[in-house]
């Protein structure tokens, strides 16, 4: 349902409907983050510090290292960490959507005011953290927080949690869906299959990717067993492989085209090697954040080892020193 609500949301009226949606979205985010983080362990517990008393008793596994995994140590945590953070500004919809801002301050102000939304995360973290004894033996973690909402709060308060958590999924849903239509349009079918293309039939080709993208997208979700987490740390370590090339070409004019080409495509397979075959973590790090050291160190070495490229845009150097 959720899906077919952003299908119509993106093909109707592109990313301005998406920025309006996203405004309600937030202030029902907020409150319910407020709402549901503050009182659930009061409702159960009396409080969060008596919350957390009665998990080190009840199951202290799950708040030290590895938890309740057996493999996920601090090495395995700090390089997520990294890895999300420097991937953070790399997915495509980011770029996406900063063509839409007014200005560069705008841009500037969204950046600081970004990382306030991670005041909301240790709110839900304690309602991961009640829902284990609340709800034990949960068989999908994905399910805890409506779950728990369900068992503590009237049924209509669950509709808005629930309205809250469709709004959440469908804005991030609806810039991804329009990026990735514009891209496979602009950026990849017209140079490459019909060069001769009108921005028109561009914007016909990007409205029809937007059906096949959220078709693709509704199949998966009903048939894939990946949990949320998983795939978004799936998403976050094949996305992150773009980091060395923006980063090297913003502030180096060493870097080459060769060496970054070179450097994700061993990301990529790196990635893709470690994840099929179960190596994650591997030597207690993040699969990803492996794949993208190797990237770094292809890139650099790759173009260390051929002369600048000297862009045709670079201005001229004075007569003086020319002479």
């Amino acid at each position: 349902m959720c899906r077919w609500q952003v299908l119509r949301v993106v093909f109707a009226s592109g990313v301005r409907a998406v920025a309006w949606v996203s405004v309600l979205k937030d202030f029902l985010l907020l409150s319910a983050a407020l709402a549901i983080g503050i009182g659930v362990p009061y409702i159960h517990f009396g409080g969060i510090s008596p919350m957390f008393a009665a998990l080190v008793h009840a199951k202290p596994d799950h708040l030290i290292m590895p938890g309740a995994t057996k493999n996920l140590g601090h090495a395995w945590y700090v390089s997520t960490v990294l890895l999300t953070s420097l991937g953070f500004y790399m997915w495509p919809q980011a770029f996406g959507s900063s063509f839409t801002a007014k200005s560069g301050n705008i841009l500037r102000r969204n950046a600081v005011i970004m990382p306030l939304y991670g005041i909301t995360l240790p709110l839900i973290f304690f309602v991961g953290f009640a829902a284990i004894l609340v709800v034990p033996g949960l068989s999908n973690g994905d399910l805890s927080l409506l779950t728990v909402v369900r068992k503590t709060f009237p049924a209509w308060f669950l509709g808005v949690i629930g309205g809250a958590g469709a709004l959440t999924a469908m804005v991030p849903a609806a810039i991804q869906i329009l990026t990735a239509a514009t891209l496979f349009a602009k950026n990849l079918y017209r140079p490459i299959f019909a060069p001769n293309m009108t921005d028109q039939q561009v914007a016909r080709l990007a409205k029809t990717m937007v059906l096949v993208i959220t078709a693709v997208g509704l199949y998966f979700a009903i048939y894939s067993s990946t949990t949320l987490v998983s795939l978004l740390l799936l998403g976050y370590a094949g996305v992150t492989q773009f980091f060395p090339g923006v980063v090297l070409g913003l502030y180096s004019r060493r870097v080459t085209m060769a060496g970054v080409l070179s450097g994700m495509v061993v990301g990529v397979a790196t990635v893709a090697f470690l994840m099929l075959s179960k190596r994650d973590p591997f030597i207690g790090l993040n699969a990803g954040f492996i794949a993208l050291c190797l990237n770094f160190a292809v890139t650099g070495a790759i173009s260390l080892l051929r002369p600048i490229e000297v862009s045709g845009f670079e201005e001229p150097l004075p007569r003086s020193v020319a002479q």
